[in-house]
């Protein structure tokens, strides 16, 4: 089996182009044959017209000239074949194969190249002239036929009103037509295997040129390793579909480079998060076997350790919800569910947990909107806004709730006064473990996983969820989510 590009797309090009130039080559022979014998037989039978139309004048003229009686057809005979044999004395030019009959099938005239042998009578053709079924016959004779060799011979009646005195029969050597069709073909016969051998090298060269850019790319590709992902292939062109190729490989390069390195970046920050709760539980069970404790001093340590517990699992678990949705293992329900009513739902335990951080957490607008979606998840989503604005938000500050319609859309805003995102880290905010260096460190808690949570929740309503800031004066959290119109 053939495994090279190039050789299959070679043959396939062979084969296609064999087929063409022999179906060429056959309707030209067979075009030309009939072209020629066409052109043949037409002036053969222009000829046998004008001997036969002569004839008859001659035997209308003598007819005319001759005495008022009425004649025998005997003696009607007699002298129609002296008038052709007058008539043929004076056309002594004729150099072609001529013969005239009568209607019984006897030869009355022959030209000189007819002298020794004449044509066969054919009583079939004759009949049907004679009564008129046909008033052209043609036939081809052979060296059988009394003639020297192959011949294509006319027959044309010698017609005076409706009477058939003579049939006239010219015939032409069709070694002519033949030599001609045997030279054309055996010019098809060099020529359409010499095509055929130039066209298959051609398409060789051609072929090999057009995947040479194919083979530097493979080339290139092999060389690409996870290490080496920001090598990008060079298409010789780019407008063309080679170009187009390369110019998707190299998109499907950089989309592997970023998933990648935002993999090694997951991993590391995985680990260290995992880390830190290890580490600390770790210390807080070598301080409390050290020695002996206060009771007091056990129950703080202990109440650490759960601390670090608890937010260890919290990580666990987001870590596992986040594969399960990378691996779309997790089904969403889509029914009809009151946003307000979950965003309510998510407010009120919000509420404690900022009135133990002094800080105001309140609603700006509340409307009451019906959206399809899983109202679980929605609730998670709204939870992890508010806590991520409240844990962000110094004492003293406010997070703020509103729920409005904009046209087709349930618009969900929560903002805070706290001390803002940089804008070179709002991009890069709902990554999973990003944390902003300036006022958002581990420090003031949470997991780094929230907001991609989030983000997650919104994109599986068809919905979007962006955030805005400006430094110093807080960010803003607004989700989009297509609303049900109310009937």
């Amino acid at each position: 089996m053939i495994r090279s590009l190039r050789a299959q797309l070679a043959l396939w090009h062979g084969g296609l182009l064999a087929v063409m130039l022999i179906l060429l080559a056959s309707l030209i022979y067979i075009a030309l044959r009939q072209v020629l014998s066409s052109l043949a037989d037409a002036a053969l039978q222009d000829y046998a017209d004008t001997t036969a139309r002569n004839i008859a004048a001659a035997i209308y003229q003598a007819e005319t000239l001759a005495p008022q009686r009425k004649q025998s057809p005997k003696e009607r005979n007699i002298v129609d074949k002296g008038v052709v044999t007058d008539y043929w004395k004076t056309a002594t030019s004729w150099g072609r194969f001529v013969q005239v009959d009568d209607p019984l099938g006897f030869p009355v005239a022959l030209s000189d190249t007819l002298k020794t042998d004449h044509f066969r009578d054919q009583p079939e053709l004759r009949n049907r002239i004679l009564s008129h079924q046909e008033r052209v016959t043609f036939e081809t004779l052979t060296g059988k036929d009394s003639v020297p060799y192959p011949m294509r011979v006319v027959t044309v009646p010698v017609e005076l009103g409706a009477r058939i005195p003579f049939l006239v029969r010219v015939g032409a050597p069709v070694e002519g037509v033949e030599e001609a069709i045997a030279r054309v073909q055996t010019l098809l016969l060099v020529l359409t295997p010499s095509i055929f051998v130039i066209a298959l090298a051609g398409g060789w060269i051609l072929v090999g040129r057009s995947l040479k850019p194919v083979d530097e790319m493979t080339r290139a590709a092999l060389s690409i390793e996870s290490r080496r992902l920001d090598v990008r292939l060079v298409p010789p062109r780019t407008d063309d579909e080679i170009g187009r190729l390369a110019s998707a490989l190299n998109e499907m390069i950089a989309r592997l480079d970023r998933s990648f390195r935002q993999t090694e970046r997951f991993t590391a920050d995985a680990s260290h998060e995992l880390k830190t709760p290890l580490t600390t539980i770790r210390g807080e069970a070598e301080v409390a076997l050290m020695g002996d404790l206060a009771p007091e001093k056990v129950r703080a340590t202990l109440h650490s350790i759960v601390e670090e517990t608890e937010r260890l699992s919290e990580i666990v678990n987001n870590l596992l919800l986040l594969s399960r949705a990378d691996a779309d293992q997790i089904r969403l329900k889509h029914e009809p569910v009151a946003l307000d009513q979950i965003a309510m739902q998510a407010f009120e335990p919000m509420e404690r947990l900022a009135h133990r951080k002094t800080i105001t957490l309140d609603i700006a607008a509340m409307e009451e909107i019906t959206v399809s979606g899983d109202g679980l998840w929605l609730h998670q989503l709204i939870t992890n806004l508010i806590h991520n604005a409240i844990n962000y938000t110094p004492e003293g500050g406010e997070v703020t709730l509103s729920l409005v319609r904009d046209a087709e859309l349930a618009v969900l805003k929560v903002w805070d006064t706290g001390p803002g995102i940089p804008p070179e880290h709002l991009p890069y905010i709902f990554d999973r473990f990003y944390r902003v260096d300036s006022g958002r460190s581990r420090d003031q808690g949470g997991s780094g996983l929230g907001l991609n949570i989030a983000r997650w929740v919104v994109e599986s309503h068809r919905g979007t969820l962006t955030a805005e800031s400006t430094p110093g004066e807080g960010a803003t959290f607004t989700v989009r989510i297509p609303a049900i119109h109310d009937k």
